[in-house]
């Protein structure tokens, strides 16, 4: 028995595709909520929703403004659960949504799924050693997800039924100002080929070799989280685990990459893990399909070479 209705909130456009066709394979009707004008929706109409409302936030205003529309529209439905984009911002839109519905909200769930007419899915817990089956018992409920989460089936007829939301934003926040990011857009749940980096590397340097190595291979480069947050050699957008981005790769080369278990939940999905470290006793091994325990200084010029 299919869910009534799931609401799909995203503050990147880029989500939506995978996202609703993960809900239409869960709900019976599936409506995604875009931040922006009219054209905002119209240029997310391939989505695969059933339709569209659009919150025209303004240029002073933030997206966090509509929940309180959000949830009054989610309500229309007798049962409705709403699952959001596991981005900073998603997390902010999923909690105050969860207050207006008076809802539980669970962030960074996956393997989600249809249970005696109720949204249920799975929660990784004791920083990624367990994982925790949970179902929702109400008629409304709230979870964030990540990339990577749902695959991609045949593409989906575009939407029609494109509206703005009712009602204003309410309790607006003032924008003071605007400091953007300037990192490159990698889509690595999408990506079919990865070179992982960990700190095995020595210096920031290094990641040039890592690089040509994903362009002989036309791969993408991503990285475990101490190599983005703590080393902050590569962006946030880039680094893969529980709390970060999640893939199914057709392979993934795990460069120097110990293979805590935080990383591991967020590459197991990968058809083949191949790694190189030089420590034989690294965890990393236990995950792999291949290992080769080597210098990745003298390794990854040899590979570069034979795949060139």
């Amino acid at each position: 028995m299919a869910l009534t209705s799931i609401y799909v909130i995203s503050d990147t456009a880029a989500a939506f595709p995978e996202l609703c066709a993960g809900a239409k394979q869960l709900a019976g009707s599936v409506t995604a909520i875009v931040f922006g004008d009219l054209a905002a929706a119209e240029a997310a109409a391939g989505c695969g929703a059933d339709r569209i409302l659009f919150c025209p936030v303004s240029d002073a205003g933030s997206p966090e403004d509509y929940a309180a529309a959000i949830a009054a529209e989610v309500k229309k439905d007798a049962s409705a659960y709403v699952i959001v984009n596991n981005t900073i911002l998603g997390r902010a839109i999923a909690g105050k949504v969860g207050v207006y519905l008076d809802a539980a909200v669970f962030s960074n769930v996956s393997e989600l799924a249809e249970e005696n007419g109720r949204l249920a899915f799975s929660r990784t817990v004791y920083g990624g050693a367990a994982a925790r089956r949970i179902a929702f018992t109400t008629p409304y409920g709230v979870v964030t997800v990540g990339g990577g989460t749902f695959e991609m089936g045949a593409p989906l007829p575009a939407t029609t039924q494109i509206a703005q939301i009712e009602g204003e934003p309410a309790a607006p926040l003032n924008r003071i100002s605007r400091d953007e990011k300037r990192e490159t857009a990698v889509n690595l749940t999408a990506a079919r080929r990865i070179v992982d980096v960990g700190r095995g590397l020595a210096k920031e340097e290094d990641l040039e070799i890592c690089r040509k190595l994903a362009s002989v291979l036309d791969a993408e480069v991503g990285c475990s989280r101490p190599v983005a947050e703590n080393n902050k050699w590569l962006p946030k957008n880039v680094y893969m685990g529980i709390t970060g981005v999640q893939v199914k790769p057709d392979l993934l080369l795990a460069i120097g990459l110990s293979g805590q278990i935080q990383h591991i939940g967020g590459i197991n999905k990968s058809r083949f893990i191949v790694a190189v470290n030089k420590d034989k006793s690294a965890p990393i091994f236990k995950s792999a399909d291949f290992g080769l325990v080597g210098d990745l200084y003298k390794v990854l010029p040899l590979l570069i070479e034979k795949l060139s």
